[in-house]
């Protein structure tokens, strides 16, 4: 057996944006395997509201019964829907540590995931895991740099965009880590709460109001070779480079004072202590490498 000292509870918080159509399926078992996998981190939830007054109303009685079972697990519920971008800030106002791991609700994660996690990615002040914005890390200086997730994006997607075209002009790169130990089952977006205020896009996962929203906010003009008004931006899929020269047609809104990032201290008695098993981790990294190549090797057949 091991004992995870290096870490204390102070480092990193995990934090995961729900609403109601993923309760059953995806956030009951990801916060029951966070809860066991992380007993000594602080979870942190944003609950978010839909329009249709009695299903809310059931459901966050629902949700909070579930969740107050959890000595770890703090929570904020809305009873209106926000935007993504709006929890994700509220996530990182919320979090009493400098870093944050974002995961999405319907993501699967084991005790080989934290090895990996504080292995690979923990040192850093911003990484995406397995090429995806499904999960990442983000610290509280970055927020300060690039500034916070725009709430204007109304609905759902293209705050990765967003954030990403800003962090290059701020010469801030967007690394990626990969990570065994981790799916996200990317489910599609079912009764969202965003349906009073937009459609669903052609990909049928995102608001139509965000694409909208973020074709006016950016002028992206691409190039084959960088002059001196471009920056470069490397895409975390298949490691492209791309040379384009994006102008944003206005700033984005310092929705909070960045005073309300300070980080609160959290009391380290309160959390149990993190026990891994060697032999575990062993036979999860053996079954997730096999995954990975029986996956190469079905790509192959059918390509």
């Amino acid at each position: 057996m091991i004992i995870n000292k290096k870490n204390n509870v102070n480092e990193y918080s995990i934090g995961v944006v729900t609403y109601h159509a993923r309760f059953e399926k995806y956030f009951i078992p990801l916060i029951e395997k966070l809860t066991s996998v992380f007993p000594d981190k602080e979870i942190l939830c944003v609950i978010n509201g839909h329009p249709d007054r009695t299903l809310q109303i059931n459901y966050l009685n629902k949700v909070t019964a579930f969740l107050s079972k959890f000595k770890n697990v703090r929570y904020l519920t809305y009873d209106q829907h926000q935007s993504l971008s709006k929890c994700w800030n509220q996530l990182m106002i919320l979090s009493g540590t400098e870093k944050v791991l974002v995961m999405n609700d319907d993501t699967q994660v084991t005790d080989l995931f934290r090895q990996e996690f504080e292995e690979k990615v923990i040192d850093k002040n911003f990484s995406t895991i397995n090429t995806s914005w499904s999960h990442f890390l983000v610290s509280k200086e970055i927020i300060k740099k690039v500034g916070w997730f725009d709430e204007r994006l109304l609905g759902v997607g293209h705050e990765d965009i967003d954030f990403g075209l800003r962090m290059g002009i701020a010469n801030i790169p967007i690394t990626n880590s990969i990570c065994l130990g981790i799916n996200n089952f990317v489910v599609d977006q079912e009764n969202p709460g965003w349906k009073n205020i937009s459609q669903k896009s052609s990909d049928n996962k995102y608001s139509l109001t965000n694409l909208e929203f973020f074709n006016k906010k950016w002028i992206i003009q691409s190039s084959n070779t960088a002059n001196n008004n471009d920056f470069k931006y490397t895409t975390i899929w298949g490691n492209s480079t791309y040379h384009f020269s994006p102008t944003s047609i206005e700033p984005t809104p310092m929705f909070y004072d960045y005073s309300c990032l300070e980080t609160k201290k959290t009391a380290k008695n309160n959390y149990p202590i993190y026990i891994g098993n060697k032999f575990k981790l062993g036979l999860e990294k053996i079954f997730f490498v096999l995954k990975q190549i029986l996956k190469k090797i079905y790509r192959k057949i059918i390509s």
